[in-house]
């Protein structure tokens, strides 16, 4: 008998709770940021666009986590946990979208570029995030659509064959197949995206602030200094995407044919909760309107106890 890969219901409130709650809280603090930022902290777009959506589309993950949490003490109606993990997954795949756009537009401002066609994209950065952010999420959200439909309609006479020969759940054969593939296509370009602006990015700065260090003496201007922290902690994003992205890619493979692995899907809702969190508290390191407003914040924290402490 095949070894059941899953995780219980009480183990999956306990572990994916806590990850949805701080996800959350820091989703509205940070859009409190961007509504009121600090004196010094100017955004523009595209990164007003890109930030608004990496903060909203977190939100929407987290809050579908935590229905996913209350759904498995009841029994829902069948087609309500499908739907509900078919968006849970459109919301965590777009986090990589935007994270490869978000890496592209620093991509193309901070490293000089000399081809004639990054020259024309650089100038049109604007148009074209707006442009490929609508096109890849119209892509993601008909790839899940046909995912979910494909557990939803009734299978046909060659799907049966093949599912009971193969013994994995009964679903659409040629809605899944299809489905399958985009999802696949959509996880592997902005995994090799992020690799490859934040990798070409990180390898400029350094050759830039070696030559400044050795023509100046001066190692850090300010503007470098975001530069690096920026591609730094996108750096760090890729690293957490690229392990998870190939346990998407995994999932999306093996699922149809072996329905004890994490049937379910707590282990996958849990671990996409705990990488957006992971991701959001990137962007609060990186981002200077947020990073700036918890400074500032900490500052009145620590002014107010030290009234406090004199009286």
């Amino acid at each position: 008998m095949a070894a059941v890969v899953e995780m219980k219901n009480l183990p999956f409130a306990i572990v994916c709770s806590p990850s949805c709650v701080c996800a959350i809280v820091l989703n509205v603090f940070f859009i409190f940021c961007l509504c009121k930022p600090v004196v010094g902290a100017s955004l523009h777009q595209p990164m007003r666009f890109l930030l608004t959506a990496v903060l909203g589309n977190s939100t929407v993950q987290q809050l579908l986590a935590a229905i996913s949490v209350v759904l498995s003490f009841f029994s829902p109606p069948e087609w309500l946990p499908v739907v509900n993990v078919a968006i849970n997954l459109q919301a965590y795949c777009s986090s990589f979208s935007i994270n490869a756009w978000i890496s592209i537009f620093y991509y193309m401002k901070i490293v000089p570029q000399h081809c004639k066609v990054f020259v024309w994209v650089k100038k049109n950065i604007n148009g074209i995030v707006f442009a490929g952010f609508l096109f890849d999420q119209t892509l993601l959200l008909s790839a899940l659509s046909m995912g979910a439909a494909s557990y939803l309609m009734p299978p046909t006479a060659e799907d049966l064959n093949v599912t009971m020969f193969r013994g994995g759940p009964v679903v659409n054969g040629t809605l899944y197949k299809l489905s399958t593939r985009l999802v696949l296509v959509y996880l592997i370009c902005p995994s090799c995206t992020l690799l490859i602006s934040w990798g070409r990015t990180f390898f400029y700065l350094r050759r830039h602030i070696r030559r400044m260090e050795r023509n100046t003496g001066s190692c850090f201007h300010p503007q470098q200094k975001n530069h690096m922290r920026v591609t730094i902690m996108g750096i760090v994003q890729t690293a957490l995407f690229l392990p998870t992205s190939l346990y998407a890619m995994t999932m999306v493979l093996l699922f149809t044919h072996h329905e004890t692995l994490d049937n379910d899907k707590h282990i996958t809702i849990t671990i996409t909760s705990m990488l957006n969190l992971a991701n959001i508290s990137c962007l609060g390191f990186s981002q200077s309107v947020f990073r700036l407003r918890i400074i500032a914040l900490l500052k009145r924290l620590i002014n107010g106890f030290g009234s406090v402490d004199q009286n």
